[in-house]
């Protein structure tokens, strides 16, 4: 349950939902949290009954390479390979620009503050972090269990002393040390936002379209099928993992978001966003070096050093998040070579801790080179549409499992019992599969809304569809190949990987 907790960077919805109140005014966001755990369970179930009928490393790629088409299966896990090293690449700035240059601001050290903010200072902290990520999942699973642990932990006790001062600060309190701290009165902040038109209420229909923000945080509920084969009990173990990640992260995020909203008004929050992004004077006077993030106003109704703390510890979601992308990448590139779609060296393991050392040590380059193009290049940037290429490879999964009962009976009729459950005679898994399309479908048509990414740009668009082509390019050069040297690829994919 860690590894999908973790994955999800939890109060990152402090990031997140600035950007779901500028981009829907009128947001609950409180209630988006509960809405997203709540569509997030059936989708949740889906995979963990999947996942029961084939626990093996490498999770959808097996089940989709082995139900639809093994070109189909890489394709798909290629596109999310790429996906989270590039959201890696964009995590490191998080960490440097949205906690260690403000943690420096409060402590009065401008200098050093911009200094950690330079693109030569970020890529440096990336290399060492990559390294330590590297180290740590050669050790094994248990380790980077150990590691994601006490991640969550600092994650966790941070929330609980926002909390702690959040519950001893009122609205009126904020907006008194607001308007001492800044010159600027809180009233001020929210008439001046209306004049611009921002709602001065909450609207259903910018709750329901501002939980895509809010999913694009959940997203990842269910990375531990990645590890499927490495569960004891995967029966259990991953309904365990997977729903119960996703109602304790469900937890996570209302609660950051009540918590805010309590203590500094959900509607200030709401217009002091919308003034930050459509760069009103009024902002400017607040000299206000960042964006409004919502851990950075706790700096107004505490001291310095419990401000510091909330700030760093909510950093260490963002390194506890590529922690897990990187364990759940190298998993991806070893159930590639195992089929022989990569060659069979990057499947070569540690004898005494079972790590893939040769895919660890390809991930972390790939990061790396990610990370620099993150930073030097506007490549990544073409990333944009994301949250809809994840959707299509969640339909594709979910097309697969609904077909499983029909094209592959025998295998279908071995899965535990759990997984063969029926309404009406129809198997549950069908029934999931179907609702994790429907979803899916709402979720992809939420993220290319116009208010979300304005008009939509062919070049993204196309670099989006150009992700899965590639991972077909690269199939269809490995099939060449091994039919020139007559071991046909697909004999690979004839059987399922063993334990």
């Amino acid at each position: 349950m860690i590894l999908n907790v973790m994955f999800m960077a939890p109060t990152a919805i402090w990031v997140y939902g600035v950007w779901a109140s500028v981009v829907y005014p009128g947001v609950h966001l409180p209630m988006t949290a509960i809405l997203a755990m709540l569509i997030s369970i059936p989708v949740g179930l889906f995979y963990a009954l999947y996942s029961a009928v084939m626990p093996r490393t490498g999770g959808d790629y097996v089940w989709v390479s082995r139900t639809l088409h093994p070109a189909i299966g890489f394709m798909n896990s290629f596109f999310l390979f790429m996906v989270l090293l590039s959201v890696a690449g964009a995590y490191i700035p998080w960490f440097t620009q949205y906690a260690l240059a403000p943690i420096f601001m409060a402590l009065g050290k401008p200098g050093i503050a911009q200094f950690v903010s330079t693109n030569e200072f970020t890529f440096i902290m990336a290399a060492i972090y990559y390294i330590f990520t590297a180290i740590v999942v050669s050790r094994g699973s248990k380790a980077t269990s150990i590691v994601l642990w006490i991640f969550f932990a600092s994650v966790f006790i941070g929330l609980l002393v926002a909390t702690g001062v959040a519950l001893t600060t009122t609205p009126e309190q904020f907006a008194q040390a607001f308007a001492q701290k800044t010159g600027v009165s809180y009233n001020e902040i929210l008439e001046r936002a209306v004049e611009n038109g921002f709602p001065n209420r909450f609207l259903m229909s910018a709750t329901l379209m501002g939980l895509a923000f809010t999913y694009i945080n959940f997203l990842g509920f269910n990375s531990s099928i990645y590890v499927g084969g490495e569960l004891k009990d995967v029966k259990k173990g991953q309904i365990y993992a997977i729903v119960g990640a996703i109602i304790l992260f469900g937890f996570i995020d209302w609660l950051a978001y009540q918590i805010v909203y309590s203590s500094m008004g959900g509607l200030f929050l709401g217009a002091l966003s919308y003034l930050w992004i459509i760069e009103d004077p009024i902002y400017e006077n607040l000299n206000m070096p960042f964006g409004p993030f919502f851990h950075f106003l706790f700096q107004y109704i505490t001291n310095v050093s419990i401000y510091v703390f909330i700030v760093a510890a909510w950093s260490m979601m963002v390194l506890g998040a590529i922690l897990t992308y990187i364990a759940i990448t190298v998993r991806l590139v070893f159930a590639w070579s195992f089929d022989r779609v990569f060659p069979t060296k990057f499947a070569k393991v540690d004898a005494r801790t079972g790590s893939p050392y040769v895919a660890l040590i390809f991930v972390t380059i790939v990061a790396i080179i990610c990370q620099i193009l993150w930073i030097w290049t506007p490549l990544l940037e073409y990333f944009a549409y994301i949250v809809f290429g994840w959707m299509i490879m969640q339909s594709i999964t979910a097309i697969s499992g609904i077909i499983l009962p029909y094209t592959k009976k025998e295998l279908f009729e071995a899965a535990p019992e759990i997984s063969k459950k029926k309404i009406a005679n129809i198997p549950v898994i069908v029934v999931l599969g179907i609702i994790t399309i429907l979803l899916s479908i709402w979720i992809g048509y939420a993220s290319m809304s116009p208010a979300m990414i304005g008009k939509i740009d062919p070049a993204i668009l196309a670099f989006t569809f150009g992700l899965f082509g590639l991972g077909l390019l690269i199939y269809f050069i490995s099939w060449l190949y091994h039919r020139k040297v007559g071991i046909p690829l697909e004999l690979s994919f004839k059987e399922i990987p063993p334990l």
